[in-house]
C-alpha cells in the first residue's frame, strides 16, 4: 500500500509550480481544463486568475474560456479587448448562471482589459464563454442568435429562406420559452409545437447556407466565426428546447447530454480559432471537465450522460489537458474526514498545492472513499478516488478561504 508523502508543487510560486506541472503532459496541450468542485466557492476562480498570469505572460495563452452563456461572453471580449462598455454593465449582462456577482470574475475582467489595453490586437487575450444558454431550471428564446445568424447572411447572400420578421414571428415572446416549469413538465415545453418545429428546419437551412457559402464568406473570417457561434447555440437551443418537450423518462438526461455537448462544440470552436495564438485556459465545474460519464442521483432515478471533457478528448486527444479542483474545508463544508480523498489530501500540506494525477495516485492509499459531509454546500460535487485518473492534474485547496 503506497504510503509516502506525494509529490506536488506548493502555490506559493504559482509560475513554477504550473512549469513544471506542464512538463508531465505528453505535449502542450490547446486547451487546459481547470475544474471548479462547486460554483460557490470563491476562491476557485481566484486561484485560476493567479494561474491564468503566468500561464499568459511565461507560455503564450491567449484566451480564457468560462462555463457561462457564450453570446452573452461576446460582450465581455468586446469589453476586455476594445474597451467597450463599462465593467459593472459587463458583469451584470456578460455572464450567466451569476457568476458577474462573484467578485473573482470582477477580478479576472479587470486584469484582461488592463493587460490587453497597451497591445496591439494580436497580442490580446480573449475572452470566451462557451456554455449553452441555459439556466438550472430553463433555457434562452433561440431569438438571438436566429437574428445574428440571418443578419450575418443577408448581408452577403441575396436570397435567404425567411426574412428577420418572420423569425420573430415564430420566436414570440422571450418568456414563452424560458417557463420554469417546462423543466420538470414536459406539457408545459414550446419545443414541439409547430413554430419551434419550423425554427429548427430554418436553423438548418441558414447553417446549410452558412456551409455551402463558406468560400465567399471566409473573407470576413471574424464575422464567419461568430455566425457559426449563433447557428450552434440556435440548433443547440432547439434542441434542448425540444428534449423538454418529450415526455420519456429520460428527457432529463439527455438534456444534460446537450449541454454538454453545446459545450464542446464550442471549446473545439475555440481551440480551432486560437491556433495561431495560443492556448486556451477553460474554468468549468469539474463535472465538465473530467474524463469519465457522469452520474447524478435525481428522485429515484442515476442519470448518466457524457461530460464536455470526455468529448473533448475524443476529439483533441493529448491536446485537452485538465486539472481538476478539491477542497477540504470552508463555504459550509466541514474538515473532511481522514479516509476520504479531500481528508486525506488536506493532511498532505496545510497550503495550497498543484499535484500532477499520475504521480499522485502512486502515493494514494486503498480504500479512500467520497465525502459525505457536504450538505452545507450542496453545490459541492465530492471526489471519487476511482475518477481521479480521468484527470491529468489536481489542484488542492485545504480551506476554501485561503486566499490566493
Amino acid at each position: 500500500m503506497p504510503n509516502h508523502t506525494p509529490p506536488g508543487w506548493p502555490l506559493d510560486d504559482p509560475s513554477a509550480a504550473l512549469h513544471t506541472f506542464l512538463t508531465t503532459l505528453p505535449g502542450p496541450p490547446r486547451l487546459l481544463g481547470l475544474g471548479e468542485p462547486s460554483h460557490a466557492i470563491d476562491a476557485v476562480p481566484a486561484w485560476a486568475l493567479r494561474l491564468l498570469r503566468p500561464l499568459v505572460e511565461e507560455h503564450g495563452f491567449r484566451s480564457v474560456a468560462v462555463e457561462s452563456d457564450a453570446v452573452a461572453g461576446l460582450r465581455v471580449n468586446a469589453h476586455v479587448t476594445a474597451g467597450e462598455g463599462g465593467v459593472n454593465d459587463v458583469l451584470l449582462t456578460g455572464f450567466s448562471h451569476g457568476f458577474g456577482a462573484r467578485p473573482a470574475y470582477r477580478d479576472l475582467v479587470t486584469w484582461l482589459r488592463n493587460f490587453n489595453a497597451p497591445r496591439q490586437a494580436a497580442d490580446h487575450v480573449r475572452f470566451y464563454g462557451v456554455d449553452a444558454s441555459t439556466e438550472t431550471m430553463w433555457a434562452s428564446s433561440p431569438r438571438t442568435s436566429l437574428l445574428a445568424l440571418h443578419a450575418f447572411l443577408g448581408a452577403h447572400l441575396s436570397e435567404l429562406p425567411a426574412d428577420a420578421a418572420t423569425i420573430e414571428e415564430l420566436c414570440g415572446e422571450d418568456t414563452r420559452w424560458t417557463n420554469r416549469a417546462a423543466a420538470m413538465d414536459a406539457a408545459q415545453s414550446v419545443g414541439a409545437d409547430d413554430r419551434a418545429r419550423t425554427l429548427r428546419w430554418l436553423a438548418d437551412e441558414l447553417l446549410t447556407l452558412l456551409e455551402a457559402e463558406r468560400a465567399r464568406l471566409s473573407a470576413h473570417p471574424d464575422a464567419l466565426w461568430h455566425a457559426h457561434l449563433h447557428a450552434r447555440t440556435a440548433q443547440g437551443l432547439l434542441r434542448y428546447h425540444a428534449v423538454m418537450a418529450d415526455p420519456t423518462p429520460r428527457r432529463v438526461a439527455r438534456m444534460l447530454t446537450l449541454r454538454d455537448a453545446v459545450m464542446a462544440d464550442h471549446l473545439v470552436a475555440v481551440a480551432e480559432r486560437e491556433r495561431p495564438r495560443g492556448p486556451t485556459l477553460i474554468l468549468a465545474h469539474n463535472q465538465h471537465l473530467h474524463r469519465h460519464l457522469n452520474h447524478w442521483r435525481f428522485g429515484p432515478e442515476v442519470l448518466e450522460w457524457s461530460p464536455a471533457g470526455l468529448r473533448l478528448t475524443e476529439r483533441l486527444g493529448d491536446q485537452y489537458a485538465v486539472i481538476a479542483t478539491a477542497v477540504g474545508e470552508g463555504e459550509g463544508l466541514p474538515p473532511p474526514l481522514p479516509g476520504t480523498v479531500e481528508g486525506w489530501l488536506a493532511a498532505q500540506s496545510g497550503a495550497p498545492r498543484l499535484y500532477a494525477t499520475r504521480d499522485l495516485l502512486r502515493t494514494m492509499p486503498d480504500g479512500l472513499t467520497r465525502r459525505a459531509d457536504t450538505a452545507g454546500n450542496h453545490a459541492y460535487s465530492p471526489l471519487r478516488p476511482e475518477h481521479l485518473g480521468a484527470t491529468d492534474g489536481l489542484l488542492v485547496l485545504p480551506r476554501a478561504g485561503f486566499s490566493p
